[in-house]
């Protein structure tokens, strides 16, 4: 007996070296595909292991991530459709709670929501290109502003208190922001090469928007069916505990994206009106950055000011606009801050300032720019789970004194 499993093992090694071997002869013509397809006809038998099944899920992601990859401009219609359809769900269920039917809830929200949605971008698209061009026309502005702005900063007689070579750091950064410039100026020149390679994209965006009523109404239409299969496909294999943490991230996640989204479309209609009656400059433009600074914490408002400050200064009326502009940030941060966060998006992503910041650098610095639009909703679910386990220790050692 103990022989006959000797002999087998030593087949089954053999067997794994020849096809080692054959694997790396072949390796030019394999794909992640075919690779992906051989390791779960491998893996499967051995799916009653923990580690095994564990691996298993591994590679379903890894093989999930290179997918998506390789077929984003693809699935993009799809995403954008399944997003909108995740948006308008309690919508959804409001009109089915009305004994209105699900086709025809599905069909009412995508007319009026979508077509909503896609009527506003096309009556503001030419005003915001509009303001764009003529925003652009002050670049050549900026380093004459900027040296003036710094030479008023090192003014001050606190720089001469630390011998500081004023001069050789003015200089520097002078020179810094010239070079930018520059590179700005270059991409500039270069803006009609890039717009003629861009075409095939310009094909894709257009069969994007005829795509995306057709899917999202399909995705509004099934939407319950896409959520009761995933529930069904979670309760097959998780253990209990990750069953239980789904609900948790779902929650996180509603909250964030809805509440965030709602909260932005109210600061850019507060920012874009006040500053249209105030008389600032490319009133629309600066409006929907100030109000889309809200998915990037204190990063984006204080760069959003910044630049209202400079359009702003070169204006006919500074002081006065400076004052007005400046009551309307604080005024509709106050609002943010003290109303709408608490009272439409929610407590469960509010984050501690410290938390927040180092989450926006450590997923900024791995992920780049999709890291920093995910580090709060991840960090909040983190700090959730940690939390729940720290609760239940602490439950458990008062259910259970020494």
């Amino acid at each position: 007996m103990h022989q006959s499993a000797s002999n087998r093992n030593l087949l089954v090694a053999v067997i794994t070296a020849g096809a080692l071997f054959l694997g790396f002869e072949v390796r030019d013509a394999l794909s992640p595909l075919l690779v992906y397809l051989i390791l779960v006809f491998l893996i499967q038998p051995l799916r009653d292991n923990q580690f095994v099944e564990r691996l298993f899920w591994g590679l379903n992601i890894l093989f999930g991530i290179w997918l998506f990859s390789e077929l984003s401009g693809l699935l993009t219609p799809f995403i954008i459709a399944l997003v909108l359809a995740f948006l308008f769900e309690p919508l959804m269920n409001g009109l089915l709670r009305l004994n209105m039917p699900r086709l025809l809830s599905a069909f009412l929200i995508t007319v009026f929501g979508v077509g909503g949605i896609v009527l506003m971008v096309a009556l503001l698209s030419p005003e915001i290109g509009r303001q764009m061009t003529a925003f652009g026309s002050i670049v050549p502005l900026i380093p004459d502003y900027l040296q003036a702005f710094i030479n008023w900063i090192f003014s001050f007689e606190i720089f001469t208190w630390f011998s500081i070579d004023v001069d050789a750091v003015k200089q520097h950064i002078i020179q810094s922001i010239n070079e930018q410039l520059d590179n700005i100026g270059m991409l500039a020149s270069n803006f009609t090469q890039t717009l003629w390679k861009s075409i095939p994209k310009v094909i894709t965006t257009i069969t994007t928007i005829i795509l995306l009523p057709f899917l999202t109404f399909w995705f509004l239409n099934d939407f319950n069916r896409f959520s009761d299969a995933m529930a069904r496909m979670l309760n097959k294999k998780p253990a209990l505990s990750i069953r239980r943490y789904v609900p948790m991230a779902k929650d996180i996640l509603n909250q964030y994206i809805r509440g965030q989204l709602i909260v932005m479309i109210i600061e850019i209609t507060l920012y874009s009106t006040f500053f249209s009656i105030i008389g600032i400059n490319y009133s629309l433009l600066l409006g929907i950055l100030s109000g889309a600074a809200l998915w990037l914490p204190y990063i984006g408002i204080s760069t959003a000011i910044a630049l209202t400050s400079l359009v702003i200064s070169l204006g006919s009326n500074p002081m006065e606009q400076f004052v007005w502009a400046g009551l309307t940030y604080l005024s509709i941060q106050a609002l943010e801050i003290l109303f709408m966060v608490p009272k439409i998006v929610g407590g469960k992503v509010q984050l501690n300032p410290i938390i927040l910041f180092l989450s926006i650098f450590t997923f900024g610095y791995f992920f780049g720019i999709g890291g920093i639009l995910i580090s709060i909703p991840v960090s909040a679910f983190i700090i959730a789970l940690v939390r729940e386990k720290l609760y239940q220790e602490k439950s458990e050692r008062l259910d259970n004194p020494a």
